[in-house]
């Protein structure tokens, strides 16, 4: 693979986290506007919207696992993976336009009716574009290690570009253009995005492809067998022990998206634009460092290394307790810089992810997409549980209370904690 056909392979993970960045970050924030008209009451509760968020995050966590097998049973059949990306790659843009679409002159029934059709199309389009998209990891890497982990951290690098333009770019966009123009422009520049990994595939599997076109080498599942597959990936304890890992740090850092522009604005005092001035520095260090990864990963293992991480970006996290105090220069430049010890850790926990889950995959030699479906079944329920955490440690910073922000960034700190605890106990003992 040349260096245009790994930047087309990053291109899709940037757009579809533009996506879910965007999404995550201003959800709350933007069902918690206060309407003058209406007697300063926000466009909907926060907290409700919050407890909506949790069940649509378990539902559609449900029907990854399908995704997975869905998307292994079309390659089973003599397709090419990558073509599903053009069916999909329209629907989670068309679900984030819906769901910024209400405003106060529409009914509270409306908003909710179009708010809970925009995370429908949403949540499934992220499924059915994200699983096969990720499985193509394994199939552009056919088993060669370095590949593997080039691809694996440009997933990282990808979701760490797209964090940094909806820290830095997207609170200008709101400023100036709105909500719901920031989400339209979001979404028509995605699309294309998420449609380049389809040209990211090496040379010599093209020849292959074609030459097998429409032969498919093994008769295609039935359901008993692909509820098999889903139990035996279930069962396969390093998998689960890793994922808990992973489910505690995406929880960490989606609790930690939604509170950026409280933090910004309710504990230091500034405008929802200075989340770049918070966040940017750990994206300045988090995206370079991304280079050393594949290294770093093959000298520690990517095992080791994640926890370790884990480890580390916990404390940082629990720091955000002591934030609104000037320890270096104002209280401003104090969040920059502990945020910016962050970076190398995310870095590696979104650099690692791809490599971890294809690497589970092998080992038990099963289908990727069906690792990945079950990855995503787990980490969507948690992120609704810390989107539901945030959403109503928000409603009561509405109050005034400085410490119900301070406790978003002790909870991302927390469930690092209880996702290395829960994956020491789970992990396999070594053989002796």
């Amino acid at each position: 693979m040349g260096i245009i056909k790994f930047i087309y392979f990053m291109c899709g993970q940037l757009g579809i986290m533009m996506l879910a960045r965007f999404f995550f970050q201003w959800l709350i924030d933007f069902y918690s506007q206060v309407m003058p008209e209406a007697n300063g009451t926000a466009l909907l509760s926060v907290t409700l919207v919050g407890a909506v968020l949790l069940g649509f995050r378990v539902f559609d966590g449900v029907t990854d696992p399908i995704a997975g097998t869905l998307a292994d049973t079309w390659v089973k059949r003599g397709r090419q993976r990558r073509t599903l990306l053009w069916f999909t790659a329209p629907l989670p843009a068309l679900g984030l336009i819906l769901c910024f679409l209400p405003n106060a002159s529409y009914s509270p029934e409306l908003r909710w009716l179009i708010l809970i059709l925009g995370l429908l199309l949403f949540f499934v389009g992220y499924t059915l574009y994200a699983i096969p998209y990720w499985s193509l990891i394994g199939d552009y890497a056919q088993g060669d290690e370095k590949r593997l982990g080039k691809l694996s951290t440009l997933l990282g690098v990808g979701l760490l570009i797209a964090t940094a333009v909806g820290f830095v770019v997207t609170p200008s966009l709101i400023q100036y253009y709105s909500y719901l123009n920031s989400a339209i422009i979001i979404a028509i520049i995605s699309i294309p995005l998420m449609i380049a990994p389809y040209f990211a595939m090496p040379s010599n599997q093209i020849t292959e492809k074609t030459d097998q076109k429409g032969s498919a080498t093994e008769s295609p599942e039935d359901f008993k067998t692909q509820l098999k597959n889903l139990f035996t990936v279930l069962k396969h304890r390093r998998f689960m022990a890793v994922i808990c890992l992973f489910a505690g740090s995406q929880m960490s850092f989606t609790i930690m998206t939604a509170a950026a522009p409280f933090i910004a604005s309710d504990l230091l005092g500034g405008q929802k634009s200075d989340v770049a001035l918070i966040l940017g520095p750990l994206l300045l260090v988090a995206i370079p460092f991304s280079a050393f990864i594949p290294r770093l990963g093959q000298k520690l293992g990517w095992e080791k290394a994640v926890a370790i991480s884990c480890l580390a970006l916990a404390c940082v996290y629990l720091g955000v307790g002591g934030l609104g105090i000037s320890v270096v220069g104002s209280p401003l430049m104090t969040a920059s810089i502990l945020f910016a010890l962050g970076g190398p850790m995310i870095a590696v926990l979104l650099g690692l992810e791809g490599e971890a889950i294809s690497a589970c995959a092998e080992e038990a030699k099963g289908g990727i997409g069906i690792y990945f479906g079950v990855y995503n079944l787990i980490v969507k329920g948690a992120n609704g549980i810390a989107i539901g955490i945030t959403a109503a440690l928000a409603e009561q910073a509405r109050g005034g209370d400085p410490w119900m922000v301070k406790l978003m960034g002790i909870s991302a700190g927390v469930m690092l904690f209880i996702g290395l605890i829960t994956y020491l106990f789970l992990k396999p003992k070594p053989l002796a």
